[in-house]
This record gives structure tokens, sequence and C-alpha cells, in this order.
């Protein structure tokens, strides 16, 4: 029974001379995907059914099924998205892996479908970042019937629902800073919580160039196995966090874009994300605040947060100036919170696209109580590429 279910319970009155089991209005709230709701002193159940879930109280219609909407889609971009904190043999390491699948012909002017592999590993207890990507027009696995997604040297398992096996590789001598390699991550993750759908129904804006995507989150998965280092294997736990989206737009629709995951020690989560138009002005802002029974609330638009960078960092690789360290304010629930890198240099440069993806570490306050976490920054447009779109 869960704590919702057992207020409304406690709120029974027995009254004398009427039938037992009346119950006193409660806000609508949800149980699992069921709508539960009090109705002339009863309480009463609806499934939502097909095709929608429950959230905060009310069914919302999706058009995002699982486990079919897990695999890939035939769109113009897509990617999965893990990045994660573990330890081990009192060492602590950051993770990102990621696999690409988008229109080839965005960035290189041939027709075709192009796949990206990128792999970067942070070893937080010696303050060093390794990372490592590929591309090409070709696959090494790719089936829907189950779920296996093998480019060059990432490889994701997945069920449909989140308990997948990943697989990143950086291989010796082909880490990009010219560090020690090799590395590997291989993990098994598994979701505490259902998928969050941003954007309300799993469905956002790309900015205003007239882009849409499917979005969805796994904000707090449990990660368990094995990070490979130069000086041996490392046995490893910790958490991760897992985003797909896909949809009709191109990542050089805009300039660059912001977004912020945050894993709270409470068992509650935000995401946040901006971008910038080609002019380097502000476009958008969104976001989403999970709760610890996996309730979200969409935030969206400039009045509903802020976010304020406290200096900055020039990338020795690319020259790119990027923007660190952040005081995020969110005024529903009365968030202040500050966002602090691990290290600096965790920029992953590569052909396609310039970018920097961090871990990091959160304190601040939640209607004046003191919170503690961790998460990982993603920051594009701040660095020319290499390879210019074709645009």
């Amino acid at each position: 029974m869960t704590n919702r279910l057992r207020v409304a319970f406690s709120a029974v009155l027995l009254v004398a001379g009427c039938d037992e089991g009346i119950v006193e209005p409660v806000a609508p709230y949800c149980e699992d995907d069921v709508r539960v709701e009090v109705v002339d002193g009863q309480l009463r159940r609806t499934e939502c059914g097909d095709g929608s879930f429950c959230n905060a109280g009310e069914c919302v219609t999706t058009d995002v099924k699982f486990p079919d909407d897990a695999g890939f889609h035939d769109d113009r971009c897509e990617w999965w998205y893990y990045t994660g904190h573990v330890a081990g043999s009192d060492r602590e390491f950051g993770f990102e892996v990621t696999i690409f699948q988008y229109d080839y012909e965005v960035f290189f002017g041939v027709p075709g479908v192009g796949y990206m592999c990128h792999v970067a590993v942070l070893d937080a207890t010696a303050g060093v970042h390794f990372h490592n990507d590929a591309i090409g027009l070709s696959t090494n696995e790719w089936t829907n019937e189950p779920t296996v997604l093998d480019v060059d040297n990432c490889r994701f398992e997945m069920d449909g629902f989140g308990n997948d096996h990943i697989v990143g590789v950086i291989p010796e001598g082909m880490e990009k800073n010219g560090l020690a390699s090799p590395w590997v991550i291989d993990l098994i993750v598994t979701p505490h919580k259902r998928a969050t759908l941003h954007g309300g129904d799993g469905f956002i804006p790309m900015a205003d160039t007239g882009g849409t995507s499917y979005y969805y989150s796994y904000t707090r998965m449990a990660a368990e196995g094995t990070i490979s280092t130069p000086d041996g294997d490392v046995e490893v736990t910790g958490q991760a966090w897992m985003d797909h989206q896909w949809g009709q737009f191109d990542m050089v629709d805009f300039k660059g874009w912001d977004w912020w995951s945050i894993q709270l020690d409470d068992n509650r989560e935000i995401m946040l994300f901006q971008f910038t138009d080609w002019d380097g002005v502000l476009c958008e802002q969104a976001g989403t605040i999970i709760e610890a029974d996996g309730t979200a609330t969409e935030l969206h638009g400039f009045d509903d947060f802020h976010i304020t960078p406290k200096r900055t960092w020039t990338s020795p690789w690319t020259n790119g100036v990027y923007p660190l360290d952040w005081d995020i304010t969110i005024a529903k629930g009365d968030w202040n919170l500050q966002v602090l890198t691990h290290v600096d240099d965790q920029e992953m440069f590569n052909i396609a696209q310039n970018y920097w993806e961090g871990a990091t570490t959160i304190t601040g306050t939640n209607g004046g109580l003191p919170v503690t976490g961790v998460g990982y920054t993603e920051l594009t447009g701040y660095a020319k590429d290499d390879l210019d779109p074709v645009r």
C-alpha cells in the first residue's frame, strides 16, 4: 500500500447510522497507471489504459510506447545516452556512453544514415578525463527484436524497459588526449523508476526551428559492473541516467544547447535544457522535476527557472570558451542550487561536433532545506567544429 493510499484510508470516517467506508475528499493521485479519486465518499480507481499513463493524479495520453520505442526509428536524428557515477576499490568514476544515428548529409553533404559512438571516463579520484569517438556509415549490429545497437566501440543490449547492458571501449592508443588507455565501461543498468516523458507526454519542440522530438529518460538507474583501466579492472556500483531522443530535427538547426541532469540524494531528479540560436540568443528553456514516486512536474519558459554561470574555461584543444559552475533558481518549489564541475577539462572534441560533457556535484536548498547530489552537464555551440555542418 502506498503512502498516499494510507493517507486516504486514514481519513475514513465511521459515522453512526451511515455506511462504513465513507472517505473524506482528497486530491486525485496515482497508483502506478491507475487514477485514484474520491467520488461521493468512495474511492474510485480508473485504469489509464493503453496509450496513456498516470501522472499527478491525471491520465496523460502519449505516443511513446514501451518496449517498441526503446529501439531505433526512421527519423532525421536519434540518440541513446547513458551517463553516471560509479565507484569501487577506493576509486570514483564518471562515465558517458552514447550512440547516435543521424542524417549523414547534414554534416558531410553525402546522402545516407550516419552513426557515432562516444565514450568517456572521468577518473574522479585522479582528476583526469579520457575520451574517444568514432563516426561512420555502418554498424556491427542494429536490430529492434530484441534491441541491440552495436556501433564501433559501443554496444547496447536493451529489453525495452530500461534493463540494459551497456559497453563502451576506448581502445589502446585511441584516447583523444593521448593519455593512457585502454578503458572499458561494462555495466548492467536497472531503473528504479519508470521512464519520465518530458514535455508532459514525451513530445517537445526543438527551439523555434520547427523541429520536434520525442524524449524520455530513466532518471535513476542502478549501475553495476566493471571499469577496466590501464591499471586493471575495477568492480563498481553506482547510479546512471539514460536519455533517448528522436525526431524530425537536426543538430545544426541551432547554434547550441545546454543540458543538466541532477540526481539528488533524496531520490528526486531534475532535468533542464536551453537552446541558443545562431545569433547566440537564448531562445528556449524547459525542464522536468521528478519526485521520489516518479511524479513529474514540467517547467517551461524563462520565468520558470534561471541559470547563471559563475566562470569560464578555455579549451586547450579547440579554444572553445565554456561556461562552468552554475547557480540555478527554480520558482516552483523554491529551488536554489549550485552545480560544480569535478574537472574543467571534460571536453569531447571530434570531427562532427565539439562539446563539453562533464560530471558535476550538486548542493543547495529546496524550500529552505538543504539538498545534495550529483549530475552531468552538456554544453554545445561553444567551440568551432572540425568540420562545419552543411547548412
